[in-house]
């Protein structure tokens, strides 16, 4: 299953978003059937898409893979591997090139 977060909110800071992202991953992390967390980050005025991208960086190594929106996709081959993991999920952002979010493979 892949779990959907949403850090997006108005008038919350980059670090506010940073400290959810990093609590819902955990929580991700120890939940059965979790396979992926689909965070939200929204396209704004981009920063809490930069922070969000600029962790991922930062904590190389921890997850199996870390998927930006825009290359959510068929031609993806870590993003066609996690999925088949969640055989029968649909995801309405898969091969949408959607920028406003990055799936995080636990």
């Amino acid at each position: 299953m892949i779990l959907k977060v949403d850090i997006a909110h108005q008038g919350q800071s980059s670090e506010q978003a940073l400290i959810q992202l990093e609590t819902e991953i955990s929580k991700a992390k120890v939940t059965t059937g979790v396979v992926a967390v689909k965070v939200v980050h929204g396209l704004g005025s981009g920063t809490i898409a930069k922070t969000v991208r600029d962790w991922a960086k930062e904590q190389e190594g921890r997850f199996t893979a870390v998927i930006s929106g825009e290359d959510y996709n068929a031609f993806n081959k870590e993003a066609v591997a996690m999925r088949s993991k969640i055989q029968g999920h649909k995801d309405k952002d898969f091969n949408n090139r959607n920028a406003g979010i990055t799936i995080f493979w636990l």
